[in-house]
């Protein structure tokens, strides 16, 4: 198996917030809970940095379309991506940003999500799977 061309270099949250819903409903066979988030995305190449791009991810809930949450949420992560080869090609260099890296983050997101809200008086909560596509800034 070929060595994926990409490395994370490092990665940090620049934002996390986790409120509990003081008017969560915690009968939830009568009330429901459904959660939509505001996710977005974003990978840029680093100015005067050939080989690396710096990325982001922002999980945020969408307080008017979620019913019944028993958090308030918003994290955003940023990391920087570097090339460990190039022979692979620009196009396809950039079409793996666009997706790992994003979903790398996303990842940690979730992990950070799960972790901050375990010992919340709700419950941990577990982001679902998040399928989306990102282009990189020009």
């Amino acid at each position: 198996m070929k060595e994926f061309p990409l490395r994370l270099e490092r990665y940090f949250f620049t934002h996390q917030q986790v409120t509990a819903n003081p008017d969560f409903n915690q009968d939830i066979v009568n009330n429901p809970i459904h959660f939509e988030y505001i996710i977005d995305g974003d990978a840029t190449r680093l100015a005067d940095q050939d080989h690396q791009y710096g990325i982001s991810a922002h999980v945020e809930l969408n307080q008017e379309k979620s019913k019944n949450p028993p958090y308030f949420l918003s994290v955003t992560a940023f990391g920087i991506v570097s090339i460990k080869d190039d022979t692979v090609g620009p196009a396809a260099i950039e079409s793996m940003i666009e997706s790992s890296g994003i979903q790398l983050l996303l990842g940690a997101i979730r992990e950070r999500l799960a972790d901050m809200t375990a010992r919340g008086p709700w419950g941990q909560i577990n982001l679902d799977f998040i399928p989306l596509t990102i282009r990189l800034s020009p």
